[in-house]
């Protein structure tokens, strides 16, 4: 495969050998693919293990939700993880975004999780959110750019506007929020020289010097950092006519070292979240090495 060189000190080897060791199947699968090539049949394989007939995601796809049953959170993550792996018009990211509009408020916004898989293992910090939740950005970001339409994809669309309005004028985008409001602008059709945007505008001043943005209500210290937020599945690399130096280049390169610094002693990589149990906490850990090679190497 065609990877951009590395920063120096990146131990790649370590890197595997951590997810091999501490990482679930999927994760297992998503190194070998992306280190060592082939075809997506493996990964594939793995990720159907967390569908449901319904068209969702569950099975603690993603760690902090043990339920088995469909979940926006879950059914986010399988969609971004076929958008990363060019499999943006696979079969199941149509079925996901069916059973995520059969789910949906009637003003079309997703539920950060459902009152019955809180009867299951889960975070503390999961628990459903009045109002409708940052994964309407991405579910209605992923709708524009596979051409998924209807009443639902129109509600959601709508109401990631009204958010975005609200947002502009009153500070009140959260870190995450923010994290998938600038994938749907880009959707959107955001138009080049945007940089003065009141959305824009306003997430700049938030912004720390260092590209940061803190995580409200999060750990200490919790925050996402400058390649969070400019990494994308569903827009790599990401518009930069959108970003309009939002995140400098200079920024981005400096926290693309600092990610590359921040690889542990064992080989893999840490959350800045603690856990809540031993095995999320592991599976984070391999979700994040696994991540933070896609963001160093793509």
């Amino acid at each position: 495969m065609n990877h951009r060189p590395l920063p120096p000190g990146v131990r790649v080897a370590d890197a595997e050998e951590f997810v091999y060791t501490h990482g679930r199947l999927l994760e297992r699968r998503r190194v070998d693919l992306l280190l060592h090539g082939g075809g997506p049949e493996g990964v594939l394989a793995a990720l159907g293990a967390y569908r449901n007939p319904d068209g969702g995601f569950g099975h603690g796809l993603e760690p902090d939700v043990r339920s088995p049953r469909s979940e926006a959170l879950s059914t986010l993550t399988a969609l971004d993880l076929l958008a990363g792996w060019d499999l943006a018009e696979h079969p199941w990211v149509r079925s996901g975004l069916e059973y995520v509009a059969s789910t949906s408020g009637v003003d079309g916004s997703v539920p950060f999780v459902t009152e019955a898989s809180l009867e299951w293992p889960h975070a503390p910090w999961v628990q459903p959110v009045p109002g409708g939740s940052h994964l309407t950005f991405g579910f209605a970001a992923a709708a524009l750019l596979t051409g998924f339409s209807g009443g639902w994809a129109e509600a959601a669309s709508d109401w990631c506007r009204l958010r975005l309005s609200q947002g502009s004028t009153d500070g009140g985008l959260a870190a995450y929020e923010t994290k998938y409001a600038l994938r749907f602008l880009a959707a959107d059709g955001l138009p080049a020289g945007s940089a003065d945007s009141p959305v824009l505008t306003v997430l700049r001043e938030r912004l720390s010097a260092d590209g940061s943005l803190p995580v409200e209500g999060g750990a200490e210290d919790e925050s996402l950092h400058a390649v969070d937020l400019v990494h994308d599945p569903w827009t790599v690399p990401f518009p930069s006519d959108l970003l309009g130096g939002l995140v400098p280049a200079a920024v981005l390169s400096r926290d693309r070292r600092w990610l590359a610094s921040a690889q542990d002693p064992d080989g893999g990589w840490s959350v800045d979240w603690p856990a809540w149990s031993p095995a999320p906490g592991l599976e984070w850990r391999a979700i994040r090495t696994v991540g933070a090679l896609e963001m160093l190497i793509r």
